[in-house]
């Protein structure tokens, strides 16, 4: 949250932006998102192994993440702070018949630990760059994982904050400004974010307890693609995601990804 901001108002924020993050969802670098996200659980969390796991989406929103994980067999709950988001969740799920396997939690961050700590597999994807303290919201969200659980954290990256302004934008004005600034604006929900990076989450990860296993890089140069059109046409976004798929753990291309994405195992 933002300083001087209840977990009401904050709430009440993401709910009166609910539309804005269905248009950003509908986006086809948006939904590629989801799907490189998808790709690398399944690489890295167990989710692929055919065990029903207990999964934990903090911060889940309307489910994007963790309903693809229902429908592979795990019983997932989400939990966030925005109704709206969650009535979406809810309607997805009964949409695809997976009422039975998801849960929805209307709560803070903060309530995740008191959650736990039981959970296979705790997911904070596009989370932590909204909180005022990101270490805590960390501690918070390792303590649900259950002893040799994961715990899996997803963020923009702020290396590509930078390259797409010089690259996507041409404006190498717009680059240097970023560069080291310490927030950024949201454009779908309005409001400052933090910027967030994967070494700094690595390490906290290690204080609250967890080793990280993998890391990857979600969107390594789509957001270097400056003709959103082409990313509509379906031949073209098949030969990107290839490109993706090829990518997301691959050095130096993780580096500067549009997202980080940590996997991590809870050892104490």
């Amino acid at each position: 949250m933002t300083a001087g901001q209840d977990a009401g108002q904050d709430a009440a924020a993401f709910d009166a932006r609910a539309d804005a993050w269905d248009r950003w969802r509908a986006a086809p670098w948006n939904r590629l998102r989801f799907r490189l996200v998808a790709h690398t659980l399944a690489r890295s969390a167990g989710v692929a192994a055919g065990r029903p796991l207990r999964v934990l989406d903090v911060g889940g929103g309307d489910g994007g993440d963790a309903l693809p994980l229902a429908d592979l067999g795990h019983h997932v709950t989400v939990l966030d702070h925005s109704a709206a988001l969650l009535a979406r969740a809810e309607r997805a799920a009964a949409d695809a018949g997976l009422t039975g396997r998801v849960r929805a939690v209307l709560g803070d961050l903060a309530e995740a630990a008191s959650l736990g700590p039981v959970f296979d597999l705790v997911l904070c994807h596009n989370v932590l760059h909204y909180r005022d303290d990101p270490a805590r919201s960390v501690a918070a969200v390792a303590r649900a994982a259950r002893p040799n659980g994961a715990v899996s954290l997803l963020s923009p990256n702020p290396a590509m904050d930078v390259l797409s302004r010089a690259v996507r934008l041409a404006d190498p004005d717009a680059a240097l400004a970023m560069l080291d600034a310490p927030t950024l604006r949201s454009e779908t929900f309005g409001r400052e974010m933090r910027r967030v990076e994967a070494d700094d989450a690595a390490r906290v990860l290690g204080a609250a307890g967890c080793v990280v296993t993998h890391r990857f890089g979600i969107r390594c140069v789509s957001d270097l693609v400056a003709d959103d059109g082409l990313k509509h046409d379906p031949a073209f976004a098949e030969r990107l995601e290839r490109l993706e798929l090829a990518l997301c753990d691959r050095e130096p291309y993780l580096r500067t990804a549009r997202f980080w994405h940590l996997v991590a195992r809870r050892v104490r």
